[in-house]
């Protein structure tokens, strides 16, 4: 009986290590490599491959071609980059692949890529999206029921630095929206919400606060991988660009957060921002909740005034919020409506405060727009 034990033991173990083994050892290519001139070396070993290219944010002309050298192994160096998160893929013969010497990666709606965050110098935009030795905040999935939806719905949550070591301490809260085809994860993943926090406040520049990003499609539970279905994100379902199921819900949020955190209550303890369809969420619920919420962040969408006198608004600069922020790229298509918004407010000597950056309708304007948000609110 003790041999064949041994005997079991040894298959397994053998088993064990067997699959280990599977996964190997690693490519032993360095790539992405930041050069000291912060032009970046991109290798893939791929001997068999008549042409592989490069496709991504970090290449002036879109794509480029990599160059075979020893052992199959091509390559491509850019020019020096400035500070940001930047994206890439790789296509070999006409099929795009992931970088097998990259573990960083992020999906966007249904779309994965290779990522990597470089920093020029300290304080530029890709120092704020990497990782310092600062005090670290916690990040936490969490299901809250909504009865308003009939459903358990999940959550991610930022807490700051600290927050566990307090048990008197108040925080206020800032609820962060995704856009359409997104979801809880979209923000922390894409937008590096959690690095920017811990960075800013470590700097003094924003105030401990508690971070809370929903799920702002009202007919899914969770994002993919949390969800009980499985499905595939899109941006095409027409259902996806609703708000008003979720702003009827957003009450079940607040109360959730409110008794299960360590939360400021009060209106100017109440920040709503949100990117694209989560923009338009945001001006839709300052406008529903006007004592409920202090300050507001339109990140390249807005609720468009409704005629010459828009009840709405009124009621909501009556209740005399902080912040009633608007951002927009000079080349993004909703700018139109970002500008009625604030021609209007302008008219009405309605205080808002308006930023206009490069670029159209993409993450790397709105991780800037949360940079200097998050540096504006609870002050």
């Amino acid at each position: 009986m003790k041999k064949l034990l041994i005997i079991a033991v040894c298959l397994l173990a053998g088993v064990a290590a067997q699959a280990q083994q599977a996964l190997g050892p690693g490519t032993g290519i360095v790539s992405p490599e930041i050069n000291p001139d912060h032009s970046v070396t991109f290798r893939f070993r791929a001997p068999k491959a008549v042409r592989v290219q490069l496709s991504g944010d970090c290449f002036s002309a879109g794509r480029v071609d990599m160059q075979e050298g020893r052992d199959g192994i091509w390559t491509y160096t850019t020019e020096p980059l400035e500070g940001e998160l930047y994206s890439y893929s790789i296509i070999m013969d006409g099929t795009k692949v992931m970088d097998p010497s990259n573990v960083y990666q992020n999906r966007d709606v249904a779309t994965w890529t290779n990522i990597f965050t470089l920093s020029a110098k300290q304080g530029d935009k890709g120092w704020y999206y990497e990782v310092h030795d600062v005090p670290h905040g916690s990040v936490s999935h969490v299901w809250y029921d909504s009865p308003t939806l009939g459903a358990k719905r999940r959550l991610s949550v930022y807490t700051p630095a600290g927050y566990e070591d307090n048990p008197k301490a108040k925080y206020p809260v800032f609820y962060l929206l995704h856009g359409s085809g997104g979801d809880e994860d979209a923000w922390l993943d894409l937008g590096r919400t959690a690095q920017i926090m811990d960075n800013l406040i470590a700097e003094g520049k924003a105030k401990p606060m508690i971070v809370v990003m929903p799920n702002g499609v009202y007919f899914n539970q969770a994002g993919p991988g949390a969800a009980i279905n499985m499905f595939q994100p899109t941006m095409a379902n027409s259902r996806s660009q609703s708000t008003e199921e979720f702003e009827l819900a957003f009450p079940d949020i607040m109360n959730f957060v409110e008794s299960h955190y360590k939360v400021a209550k009060g209106q100017y303890n109440t920040a709503v921002a949100g990117l694209s369809m989560g923009g338009r969420q945001s001006s839709a619920l300052i406008r529903r909740y006007p004592t409920k919420i202090g300050y507001v962040g339109q990140f390249s969408g807005v609720v468009v005034p409704d005629g010459d006198d828009d009840p709405a608004l009124k009621a909501v600069f009556a209740a005399k919020p902080k912040l009633f922020y608007i951002a927009v790229g000079s080349a993004d298509g909703v700018k139109v409506n970002s500008m009625a918004l604030k021609e209007y407010c302008d008219k009405k000597g309605y205080p808002v405060e308006y930023y206009e950056s490069d670029g159209g309708h993409i993450w790397r304007n709105w991780r800037v727009y949360l940079t200097q948000f998050a540096q504006k609110i609870f002050k």
